[in-house]
This record gives C-alpha cells, sequence and structure tokens, in this order.
C-alpha cells in the first residue's frame, strides 16, 4: 500500500495535485488500513496534493456524473479494474485510453488499455491514440518530459478536432471520416510538425 500510494502522490504531484482514494472502508476492513496508510502518506510526503476518499460505489457513479472532478485517483487492483473500464467509455473506447504501471524505481510499463489487440492485428483497424498517449504518459511520468508529452497530447486533440476517426470511435451520421490506424498515425504526425513549440504545460 506504501509503494502504491508513493507513485500516486508522485504522478499526482505532475498533474493537477488532486489525489482521490478510493476504497470501500465502511464494510471491509483492509480498506480502512488502506486509507489509513494512503493518509499518511500523503499527507507526510506529499505535502503539495490535496488529498480526499471516497467510497467505490460512489466513485462509480461519480465517474458518470462529473468526471472532470477527477484528477488522479488510487485503488486497489479489484476496485482499479472495474473503475478503468468505466472511465474507458467516458472517452467513447478503450482505443482511446492509454495506460501506466509505474513502480517506485526503474522504468515503467506504459501500452494502450486495450493491450496488443491482437483479434484485429494486420487490418489496419486498431485504434493508435491510446498507444500515442501511453508515450505521452511515458513522457512525462517516466523521463520528465512534460512539454514532449503536452506534444503528443495536442496533436492527438487536434487530429480528433479535424473530426477523424477510426471504427471504434466513429458514430453513425458524426459528419466524422472514418480512417485507418496507418492513417490516423499519420495524422498525428503531420500535426506534430504544426505545432508550434513551446506548448503550455
Amino acid at each position: 500500500i506504501k509503494r502504491i500510494a508513493r507513485v500516486a502522490g508522485d504522478v499526482a504531484s505532475k498533474r493537477g495535485g488532486k489525489l482521490c482514494s478510493v476504497d470501500k472502508a465502511n464494510v471491509l476492513d483492509v480498506s480502512q488500513l488502506w486509507r489509513d496508510v494512503v493518509t499518511d502518506i500523503i499527507t507526510k510526503e506529499f505535502s503539495d496534493v490535496e488529498l480526499s476518499h471516497m467510497y467505490v460505489d460512489n466513485a462509480a457513479m461519480q465517474l458518470i456524473r462529473w468526471p472532470k472532478q477527477f484528477d488522479t485517483i488510487v485503488t486497489g487492483n479489484i476496485f482499479g479494474d472495474i473503475l478503468s473500464d468505466e472511465a474507458s467509455m467516458l472517452v467513447g473506447s478503450l482505443g482511446m485510453l492509454p495506460s501506466a504501471s509505474i513502480g517506485e524505481s526503474g522504468p515503467g510499463v506504459f501500452e494502450p488499455c486495450h493491450g496488443s489487440a491482437p483479434d484485429i492485428a494486420g487490418e489496419d483497424k486498431a485504434n493508435p491514440l491510446a498507444l500515442i498517449l501511453s508515450a505521452a504518459m511515458m513522457l512525462r511520468y517516466d523521463l520528465d518530459r512534460a512539454e514532449e508529452a503536452a506534444l503528443l497530447e495536442t496533436a492527438v486533440e487536434a487530429v480528433l478536432d479535424e473530426g477523424l476517426r477510426t471504427a471504434d470511435i466513429k458514430q453513425e451520421g458524426d459528419g466524422c471520416k472514418l480512417v485507418g490506424c496507418i492513417e490516423m498515425g499519420q495524422a498525428v504526425a503531420a500535426q506534430l510538425e504544426k505545432i508550434e513549440v513551446p506548448v503550455e504545460v
């Protein structure tokens, strides 16, 4: 729990400085331990991070009701698996959701939430945006290159603003252009060349 709390505190300090710890301390004894340890670590070691606590059932509802209230969420594996799948639908698809497995020391593992999508391998159908956004997370959280991370994120936003969509996020009648993995990746690369540095971080 201490290790996870420290990683969460570090991530929150590199984002908006708000950390919500999700548990079920009103029912599960182990969740009370979780809450106590997270509170101790964050208050002692991350004074710049604003810590809040939320029960998992409320967190699941709040993610749908008002997702922007959250900056960084820390929770155990079971609750995290559920909430991350729920959160993926807020952005339209698992193909839009980056993920990171970050430890206290050494490099993290950054990959799309959907993994390698082996069921559509070689068909030019996969959404590359989650992988690109995972690379942005690697730049920000592992390599301390926030400016470069912001460049990637800005390029992804620009491509979506242009109305390009892979099949997983395309909706009938949305007026957007259906593209494959290769064309979407090329469009992001083209946007990167257009962006003026520095991007506000």
